[in-house]
């Protein structure tokens, strides 16, 4: 039985049991996150439902284990939704903040497996890096801070400020329960207003492999999965082939006119709501020294994208649209001679902030069926909208967190944006009301949705220092 908890006033210092338990303790940490590696929780596919309900009842009993009080829910009839939070008696009397942790144990598909090196869901440490499925995306980044939580238990720490832990399981095939949950029941999360509650997610990347990183803005997201329908049948290519519209043909002829000569999107009046780029951001860019020859060159590509802006301006302050998925006819080996009855597509777009995702739904949809396709039919599914995202420079929370991380990393973080998205960091602002702190420990060279994916352990451990240090941070705050 451990002694009764301490209950000093909530200041930076109140890390430091904390911080030099998790040092003592490295290996026990890697430890625990390999046990959640080797479940397979795939979202997206329901062969894995067991294994996803597996993973969900892993991170609520460990969260029982911190003494947090622990719901799992299944809003809508989806994966389980872990809801965690901290009982008074084991944070400081008079702590006012309240962190909301966010973050996802479900993983993408590991695809294809001929890819990997060992098992995807068979954790292996090579060169001082964790090799599985979800090592960096998202169970490696979720661990940092339940462990940083477990140091403030094992050393009977109060915690300095409230925490609330909200793990789900479907922020890989979309979040799709969570909006109905904010809506009917965010009182679970106990959440209070912007001055006192702050949400934390680590599903991010520092600069680099020696430099911290806070995300204060993301673009937002728009996917369509497109079908082009034509004859009721595939049919021999000899005998109709220039005979009838081909919906492959005729899918790649329209796809092949989404972007002119020079990069640009050209669905009509899509810029409209696009801000111009200000010398300030330019110089605010340009101070990041960021290499975007080395950015591409690292994935085997060279720079390329809308003509007049560099790399960084088209993933974070530009729109972005492209095909993610060709799909109809005959795909397997060797040749069939078919006309396909249907050809589709996944197109998805990225935008920055002042971009309405609903507007630009609609804008690609009255485009695409404005094509002439030779009398073939379009069939169009929304997989998801979400609202791009930004914390302001000098928001309290982003300077407490620039504090945890200067303190473990030893050198101040960059301030960075970043091109992709997180749907549900949306829906907190807007329906909670609250900002969201983006402090990740991936690399762009993780591997994250590709075989092999690796999370180093030396970041894995300074995720779980800072989260230690931030804790303290916000307790601090007052």
């Amino acid at each position: 039985m451990t002694t009764p908890l301490r209950t000093p006033p909530a200041d930076p210092s109140a890390a430091t049991a904390a911080l030099a338990h998790l040092a003592a303790h490295p290996d026990d940490a890697v430890a625990r996150l390999t046990q959640l590696l080797q479940i397979p929780s795939v979202s997206t596919d329901a062969s894995f439902k067991s294994d996803v309900d597996r993973a969900a009842a892993w991170v609520a009993g460990f969260c029982e284990q911190l003494g947090l009080s622990v719901e799992t829910l299944t809003p809508g009839g989806g994966h389980p939704l872990v809801i965690a939070t901290t009982p008074d008696k084991i944070v400081a009397p008079g702590a006012a903040r309240r962190v909301l942790f966010y973050g996802h144990y479900d993983v993408q598909p590991p695809d294809p497996l001929d890819g990997w090196t060992t098992g995807p869901f068979e954790p292996d440490v090579r060169d001082g890096k964790l090799y599985a499925r979800g090592a960096s995306d998202d169970k490696g980044q979720v661990m940092m801070f339940l462990e940083a939580l477990k140091a403030y238990r094992d050393t009977d720490t109060p915690l300095p400020c409230h925490v609330t832990v909200m793990i789900e399981g479907e922020e890989e095939c979309g979040s799709v329960s969570l909006p109905a949950f904010l809506e009917s029941d965010a009182d679970k999360l106990k959440t209070g207003t912007a001055d006192d509650t702050v949400c934390v997610v680590s599903d991010t990347c520092m600069w680099d492999a020696d430099t911290p990183a806070i995300t204060y803005a993301l673009r937002g997201l728009v996917y369509f999965d497109v079908k082009l329908h034509g004859p009721s049948r595939d049919l021999h290519s000899g005998v109709y082939g220039g005979s009838l519209a081909n919906p492959a043909t005729q899918l790649a002829r329209v796809l092949g006119k989404l972007h002119d000569d020079e990069g640009r999107i050209t669905i009509p009046g899509f810029y409209d709501d696009v801000a111009p780029i200000t010398d300030a951001v330019r110089d605010e860019f340009a101070a990041l020294d960021f290499d975007e020859t080395a950015f591409t060159a690292d994935v085997g590509a060279t720079p390329f994208g809308e003509k007049g802006f560099d790399t960084l301006e088209r993933r974070w302050v530009r729109p972005a649209c492209d095909i993610n998925g060709l799909y109809g006819g005959y795909m397997g080996q060797g040749a069939k001679t078919v006309i396909p009855t249907f050809a589709g597509a996944k197109v998805s777009f990225r935008i920055p902030a002042d971009m309405d995702p609903g507007k630009v739904a609609q804008q690609f949809t009255d485009w695409i069926q404005s094509q002439n396709v030779g009398g073939c039919r379009w069939t169009l599914e929304n997989h998801g909208e979400a609202w791009p995202v930004a914390v302001a420079n000098d928001s309290p929370w982003l300077a407490a967190a620039a504090r945890a991380l200067e303190a473990t990393a030893g050198k101040k973080p960059a301030l960075v944006r970043d091109g992709a998205t997180i749907p549900v960091i949306a829906d907190f602002k807007d329906r909670l009301g609250i900002d969201t702190l983006l402090i990740g420990f991936g690399l762009n060279g993780d591997n994250i949705h590709s075989p092999d994916e690796h999370f180093a352990l030396d970041r894995f451990h300074l995720g779980c220092r800072t989260h230690a240090a931030l804790l303290a941070e916000v307790g601090a705050m007052g």
